[in-house]
């Protein structure tokens, strides 16, 4: 039976987005970038008009590579640390620990309104745990912190933190930085151009979430925070270029352009001994 379910939470409402995606590109089979049997099946439990996504191309193509990208990041990360931890922040429906299988330990954080929607649909179990919070808290941190006192972490804020406020970005990434040293953060952002000019993905034009923040030059972080260490920004149109048609194509051979419509950053966090 399908669940009619709304969301009090404009941000929230956005989930359903990169499920559907997820879900449509799953279905390709073979050439698929992403397989994801469960979003498959979580779509059907929603009574939403997902056709009103499927002009958004850039978004579709987005959404996919995107996960693809950050499951690729967290694999080389369980692959050279011992006793890791992935924390998925903002993690709405995402499937990241069933799709990458194994007993890594992952958590997911997220809103109340999230939060019980998952529970319904993604039940916890001895590697794949709930946190009910905002990513803005700290409480969440020092317990984590101090359940695994001498595990490698590795976050992943995906398609969460351009809905907040630079100064907000800034004080998650402080935060973590301060706390967690000799792990990894990942996370996407929009360039300066949407967020200075309120241009929204084409997914998100006719929702009334917004763009609040963006980062063209993942070096800025750098210097916000110096014991996040920039690993690599890439541009979503350089991986899978077929895919994105002629537009993608001719844009992904200019990096720096892109940046300023959107990236995918990877940080190294460093040791306070080694911060500055």
């Amino acid at each position: 039976m399908t669940e009619k379910y709304k969301f009090n939470d404009i941000i929230a409402e956005t989930l359903l987005i990169p499920l559907y995606m997820r879900a449509k590109e799953s279905r390709r089979g073979e050439k698929a970038i992403i397989h994801d049997n469960m979003a498959e099946s979580l779509i059907e439990k929603f009574d939403c008009d997902y056709s009103q996504f499927d002009k958004a191309k850039l978004s579709e193509v987005g959404c996919v590579v995107r996960g693809w990208y950050f499951d690729n990041a967290v694999r080389r990360f369980i692959a050279t640390h011992t006793d890791v931890v992935v924390v998925n922040v903002g993690c709405g429906l995402d499937t990241r620990c069933q799709r990458i299988g194994g007993n890594t330990i992952f958590y997911e954080l997220d809103l109340p309104e999230v939060m019980d929607l998952r529970k319904k649909l993604i039940p916890e179990t001895k590697t794949d745990r709930h946190i009910t919070a905002s990513l803005l808290d700290e409480e969440w941190m020092d317990k984590l912190k101090e359940t695994h006192p001498d595990s490698n972490f590795i976050f992943v804020a995906e398609g969460v933190l351009m809905y907040f406020r630079e100064e907000q970005v800034r004080q998650f990434l402080s935060r973590i930085a301060a706390k967690f040293g000799g792990g990894e953060l990942w996370f996407d952002v929009c360039g300066t151009m949407m967020s200075r000019h309120h241009v929204k993905p084409d997914s998100l034009r006719k929702h009334k979430a917004e763009i609040r923040s963006g980062i063209s030059d993942g070096q800025v972080v750098e210097k916000w925070e110096p014991r996040l260490k920039l690993i690599e920004q890439s541009n979503y149109m350089k991986f899978f270029r077929l895919r994105w048609g002629l537009f993608g194509i001719v844009m992904g051979l200019f990096p720096w352009l892109c940046y300023k419509f959107s990236s995918l950053l990877g940080y190294r966090i460093l040791p306070e001994d080694r911060a500055y």
